[in-house]
């Protein structure tokens, strides 16, 4: 996007020589610096006036044209922020005068570029209490952006002629084709059209200024309008006042008193304040005729017109009278006819308001049922105003009545009733035949549905026990390979003393192969004893593998829940090398053997250490400043009861989540993760032991599940 063209002039310089303006100097705008002189332009230059010196002094740039703007009059002075002046061309678009510098930049209009001015010849200047040049030309207003030296363009197909802002934040514009409304928070300038008519888009404005009560004065062809903004009401003041109505009256001052001081080519004069108050004779609209079908309707007892048209509040038509005019009349006894404007409506059909022709007359045709009113509305001189009305109700025809529908209704309602019966009778007969049916298929299906679903019962459990045999069999291999590896290194050194054994024999020393004896003996006791150990793993995975019997059996619980806590962490580590974790126990010795099922109380406990494991392994993935994943598992007796607690200090478990987590296939683990049965399992397991398991946990700290056994079961 290409930048306005800004060129600037060499430092100016004040010529030192005095004089004074003369006839043929014009002053054609005035605007006081912050110095306090008046700068004064003309048509043969730019002058200022200093009261300190009583002196006129031309204003010259340094390249001595006498002249100054001589071919640049200024039409339009306006004073910004640092002394700056903003001067209106003639024909050469807008320029800015440093008065401190000399320094003069210009701006002009390039066609290429929609940011420049719209046009070089400019009728106004105004600057707002946003400090925003608004510059009004030819062809559009422009807003200047002071920092890129762009502007935006308005109103492009109107020339602006005033600006003016008011006390209210209004900001209005006076276009050669209307006022128009600035809408700050859409950034649009919108038309103002009065209801009284008198503001047209094609009205002329060349003047707006605001009094004392807000109301704003408008200089215009037809002379002065007074506009109310909140009630968006206008009043003429024209010939009736003393106004000459064309371009030569135009509003200068609005004295406090309310004084309106308009200027024209004769000198000034004024519009006094006190003629805008009420007025004691008052003016005096009549709606003077009704017609029908272009009949005058006239008063007749128990007729339309039971009173005379001018008494008369309401009118009742049938819905064939639906065609109708009304004559009216406005009389003000203080106003010309050109002062006057009247208006009707009627209400609930006309949107607007409508401009009243001199006949005074308003027509209406084929109008639907409903309740109108009509209102002639006049405006007179000084604002005051009449107004009369009367109702209008077109009643509906017997067919389109409240009673007909409800005849119509309750036809319908009976047709429909009978229709129904018939319909119900003949579909009951069937229905209760495809009724028997159903039910006869039903329950076949429904037979069906319960053998399935206790085999697919079947098969869920037996899955969830293959996935914690799945699982107890990854930890139970990394047991058995401890045994095994220490059965294969004593099996190496035993290997290697029998040889060193060969040796001291064939040397006759007796001693030295007595020790070796005894080394290799011991060793022999240590691969037996890692035998048995590994016995005893594989073992426990046939029993867990195997469908239990039913049979309770004493069984050793800190043996049990420590053999399957470390089951169940070395199958962690098999499935993840990098989880590592704390664990430890602290087990009463003095509660001995239990009666349980050993197999299934197994599963309770491996299932319990895998979900403990996981929610550590999960926040461990979190990567916590400090945290260290720790299980704890511990035993206690109390009364006739076990209780195991198995603890971690993982997530815990959401508190909307906790009522559910016994119920079946429900889990907090990812798809695919997690069948949801497990916890559901090990509860009926629990229960079936005659015992009962808790849940106690804090959301982000942790989670301790509790199981009570009965001692003797």
């Amino acid at each position: 996007m290409s930048v306005p063209r800004i060129s600037s002039a060499a430092p100016a310089k004040v010529s030192a020589e005095t004089k004074s303006v003369s006839d043929k100097n014009r002053i054609i705008a005035v605007e006081k610096d912050d110095n306090n002189r008046l700068w004064l332009s003309t048509y043969y230059g730019l002058y200022y006036f200093d009261p300190a010196t009583n002196q006129i002094t031309g204003y010259q740039p340094e390249n001595g044209n006498t002249n100054g703007f001589y071919q640049d009059t200024a039409w339009v002075i306006r004073k910004s922020k640092g002394n700056k002046l903003w001067l209106a061309s003639n024909s050469k678009g807008l320029k800015l005068l440093d008065t401190k510098t000399g320094e003069i930049k210009s701006y002009q209009n390039n066609a290429r570029d929609t940011t420049s001015l719209s046009h070089n010849i400019i009728n106004t200047i105004f600057i707002d209490s946003n400090e925003d040049l608004w510059v009004g030309s030819l062809r559009g207003l422009n807003r200047l952006d002071i920092k890129t030296g762009h502007f935006k363009r308005y109103l492009d197909k109107f020339q602006v002629i005033y600006l003016s802002e008011g006390s209210n934040g209004n900001f209005w514009a006076a276009t050669v084709s209307g006022l128009f409304r600035y809408d700050r928070n859409k950034d649009v300038f919108i038309p103002v059209i009065d209801q009284t008519g008198i503001l047209k888009s094609n009205s002329l404005i060349y003047g707006v200024t605001e009094d004392h009560q807000q109301n704003i004065w408008l200089s215009s062809l037809k002379g002065i309008v007074r506009m109310n903004v909140e009630t968006n009401e206008a009043v003429l003041f024209g010939k009736n006042h003393g106004v000459k109505p064309g371009y030569t009256n135009s509003i200068r001052f609005i004295r406090q008193n309310g004084d309106v001081l308009c200027g024209d080519t004769a000198g000034y004069f004024i519009l006094n304040g006190q003629l805008f108050g009420e007025d004691t004779l008052r003016p005096i609209v009549n709606i003077s005729s009704f017609l029908l079908n272009d009949i005058v309707v006239e008063q007749s007892p128990g007729g339309i017109l039971s009173a005379p048209m001018g008494q008369t509040e309401e009118i009742r038509l049938n819905h064939g009278q639906n065609t109708f005019s009304f004559g009216f009349s406005f009389v003000d006894f203080i106003s010309n006819h050109e002062d006057t404007r009247m208006l009707y409506m009627l209400q609930n059909y006309d949107k607007n308001w409508r401009t009243a022709d001199e006949s005074g007359e308003a027509y209406y045709f084929s109008l639907p049922p409903g309740k109108y009113i009509f209102k002639v509305r006049a405006y007179g001189a000084n604002g005051r105003s009449a107004e009369k009305q009367v109702a209008v109700i077109i009643a509906s025809p017997w067919w389109r009545t409240w009673w007909a529908y409800a005849f119509f209704g309750l036809c319908l309602l009976a047709i429909i009733f009978l229709t129904d019966r018939i319909q119900r009778k003949v579909m009951l007969a069937k229905e209760r035949a495809r009724t028997r049916e159903k039910e006869l298929a039903q329950a076949k299906e429904i037979e069906k549905a319960y053998h399935e679903l206790k085999t697919t019962q079947s098969q869920l459990i037996q899955s969830e026990k293959m996935a914690s045999l799945g699982e107890l069999t990854a930890g139970i291999a990394h047991e058995i390979q401890n045994p095994l590896n220490f059965m294969n290194n004593f099996s190496e050194v035993n290997k290697e003393l029998l040889l060193e054994m060969k040796n001291e024999i064939d040397k006759g020393n007796t001693d030295e192969v007595k020790s070796i004896a005894d080394n290799v003996i011991a060793n022999e006791e240590k691969i037996n004893h890692h035998g048995k150990r590994a016995d005893a793993i594989v073992k426990g995975m046939l029993q867990h593998s195997q469908e239990t019997t039913g049979q309770k059996e004493p069984t050793d619980i800190n043996a049990l829940a420590d053999e399957y806590l470390r089951l169940s962490y070395h199958g962690l580590r098999a499935k993840d090398k990098t989880f590592n974790s704390s664990f430890e126990h602290n087990f009463d010795k003095s509660i001995g053997k239990i009666n349980i099922i050993p197999q299934d109380i197994g599963r309770v406990l491996l299932n319990l250490f895998n979900n403990a494991f996981y929610a550590v392994a999960e926040k461990r993935k979190l990567q916590l400043n400090g945290y260290e994943p720790k299980i704890s598992v511990s035993t206690k007796k109390t009364d006739n009861r076990v209780i195991i607690s198995v603890k971690d200090n993982g997530n815990g478990i959401p508190q909307k989540a906790l009522a559910k987590i016994f119920q079946p296939f429900f889990t907090t683990k990812p798809s695919g993760q997690g069948t949801g049965l497990g916890l559901s399992l090990s509860y009926d397991i629990v229960k079936a032991h005659g015992g009962e398991i808790k849940v106690d946990t804090r959301e982000g700290e942790f989670t301790e599940f509790s199981i009570q056994l009965p001692v003797s079961g």
